[in-house]
């Protein structure tokens, strides 16, 4: 691994962390994300936070396992914040957890 590639990577880790970090202050203060009902969109829109999240300049230098492990992340903290959301939306997406 070289030292670029390992900075880009640890960088995009950090910012990665930080929007993890607002999303749970999101999650704290009682709010919610309206995710589409249907999965291919919904995970097409995890992959593309992901990329999103990436510098143009790190794009190259980052592998597919970096994305996906952080489209996973943010799906993670994300799915947990439909409890929040009125169940009526939840019910439109077709997510019957008990919170």
């Amino acid at each position: 691994m070289t030292e670029p590639d390992s900075t880009a990577r640890t960088q995009y880790a950090q910012r990665v962390e930080r929007r993890i970090r607002f999303l749970q202050t999101l999650k704290d203060a009682g709010l919610g994300l309206y995710l589409p009902a249907d999965e291919q969109a919904r995970q097409h829109s995890f992959d593309q936070l992901a990329r999103m999240t990436a510098r143009q300049r790190e794009l190259p230098q980052l592998s597919a396992d970096d994305l996906s492990k952080a489209a996973e992340a943010f799906r993670t903290h994300i799915d947990a914040m439909q409890g929040a959301l009125p169940h009526d939306v939840q019910y439109k997406n077709r997510i019957r957890r008990n919170w």
